[in-house]
């Protein structure tokens, strides 16, 4: 089962970013790109983001589940705009789950 973070060979890009492909090797991809073939083995693969960090007040471009600096979990929407954190209610950093 794919999970809305999982992003498949052919898929475009909805965020530029560095990527890791099931194999590990790491890319830099950019938004309107198309997600390639394993760089080691050269087949379809999935990509995920490598660690990166969105702010609060973010525009979110690609949904899924993110987590905040206390651990706090949520789900957020394409469009959606990255919270406070829930739990202190102050500016926070998020990165995908």
């Amino acid at each position: 089962m794919l999970t809305k973070d999982l992003h498949q060979t052919n898929e475009s890009v909805a965020e530029t970013g560095k990527y890791v492909c099931a194999s590990g090797e790491t890319r830099t991809l950019e938004k309107g790109d198309q997600f390639p073939n394993c760089p080691v083995t050269n087949k379809t693969t999935t990509w995920r983001h490598a660690d990166h960090q969105h702010r609060t007040g973010d525009k979110v471009t690609e949904a899924g589940s993110y987590t905040d600096n206390d651990g706090q979990r949520i789900e957020l929407k394409q469009g959606d705009v990255f919270p406070n954190c829930p739990k202190s209610h102050q500016p926070t950093t998020w990165k995908h789950a």
